[in-house]
């Protein structure tokens, strides 16, 4: 969680960086295997759904049948795969604001580029896969690529049963090139966090427990600044960024953390004005700098951005986050628009990989490279300058 509201500071600039704070692997990385479809549309499992319309939500109950057994098979992994026994029910939000969807047990909705899996107890705004959508969107734009390459290895769903208490209600289930993304309750108050990946992303946003469960856990009721008035879409766009950028290429920490938490301040910036919920996020939230241990100059840019910061402490890594930040706006400032996808076709034509939090010097210095051909050999020394200038990373 990164663009968060006042309050909650102390909270998240201690538990957001813990457990290296987000992880970003490749498909290629391990064995999956693929899925071709055997439902489209609102016909699902074979059979036609009946639609329960609300005031609020339109769901399709899911069929029930006793073979879950087919195997994927080789072929387009792009194509979505629901098991035959899935009892979980398709939600359809009417995109209102103000109706709400209060899930009582497991269910999901399916749009145009997602896939969105409801915990028990989570509660939808009507609008909030409109606002999803268009964050997506807006990334695309923004950085110049697809949040569906080709060239992406797409995976079946991953075990979440860990966030579920050991169980895994998605078991077999295949979203083809569409993101999934978990929205997840954390029922104990363990301090689970948001996080994703290149295959998926999860979300542990408190301003999307229902009331009645806020209500019950005394951690939670005893301390209301916990959540805002308001959907944390900032995370929610953080957090999209890296799963779509980690579709496309691998970067080190300071660029993972960077164009993840610049692009969720441009994106929210660039919607607020015609989606309202966003609109609101945007006049509470609180845009928290984390500090860098060293001010950074024309000087000392390059040699820091090898580095990586790698030797500070889960906690103090926030300086990724803020170097990365400064330098992609100072990117997109100088060198235009295109700067992402200009880096982006670098990486992948020069066969760069890099694992996130695995530092390594001379896969760095690599990226450092890419930097100084595609922007000019001096481009360091001119961020430094610029960092200096405009009183960015100058703070202890």
């Amino acid at each position: 969680m990164k663009n968060i509201s006042f309050p909650r500071t102390a909270l998240i600039s201690a538990s957001a960086l813990l457990a290296g704070i987000i992880l970003l692997c490749s498909c290629s990385q391990i064995t999956k295997n693929t899925g071709r479809n055997t439902s489209g549309g609102e016909k699902q499992n074979g059979a036609e759904t009946a639609a329960v319309t609300t005031t609020e939500v339109t769901t399709s109950a899911a069929t029930t049948a006793t073979d879950d057994t087919q195997p994927y098979v080789d072929g387009d992994n792009t194509q979505i795969y629901i098991p035959d026994s899935t009892p979980y029910k398709k939600i359809t939000l009417d995109g209102v604001k103000d109706h709400h969807f209060i899930a009582d047990d497991f269910c999901y909705i399916e749009s145009e580029k997602c896939f969105i899996f409801l915990d028990k107890d989570i509660d939808l705004p009507g609008d909030f896969v409109v606002n999803v959508e268009a964050i997506i969107t807006e990334i695309e734009n923004q950085l110049g690529i697809s949040s569906c390459p080709d060239s992406y290895n797409y995976c079946p769903l991953s075990d979440n049963s860990s966030y579920y208490g050991g169980i895994n209600p998605w078991k077999g289930w295949h979203t083809g090139n569409k993101i999934p993304i978990f929205l997840m309750v954390d029922r104990k108050s363990e301090g689970l966090i948001s996080c994703a990946l290149s295959d998926e992303t999860i979300f542990v946003i408190y301003e999307l427990f229902s009331e009645d469960f806020w209500n019950s856990v005394p951690d939670y009721k005893n301390n209301p600044w916990r959540r805002m008035d308001a959907v944390d879409y900032g995370t929610i766009a953080h957090e999209l960024t890296h799963t779509i950028t980690g579709r496309n290429c691998d970067l080190t920490d300071i660029l993972t953390e960077g164009i993840a938490e610049y692009t969720s301040r441009t994106v929210i910036d660039a919607l607020a004005d015609n989606y309202p919920s966003i609109g609101e996020y945007n006049a509470q939230r609180f845009l928290y700098d984390f500090g860098v241990p060293e001010s950074v100059n024309a000087d000392n840019a390059e040699r820091i951005f090898i580095e990586d910061y790698n030797q500070l402490s889960h906690v103090e890594r926030g300086a990724q986050y803020d170097y990365g930040r400064c330098l992609f706006n100072y990117l997109n400032n100088e060198y235009g628009a295109d700067y992402f996808s200009r880096l982006n076709s670098y990486i992948n034509g020069n066969g760069l990989h890099y694992s996130y939090g695995n530092y390594d010097e001379a896969l760095v210095t690599d990226y450092a490279t890419a930097l100084k051909e595609l922007f000019g050999d001096d481009i360091f020394t001119k961020f430094g300058d610029w960092c200096v200038k405009n009183n960015q990373l100058q703070y202890y």
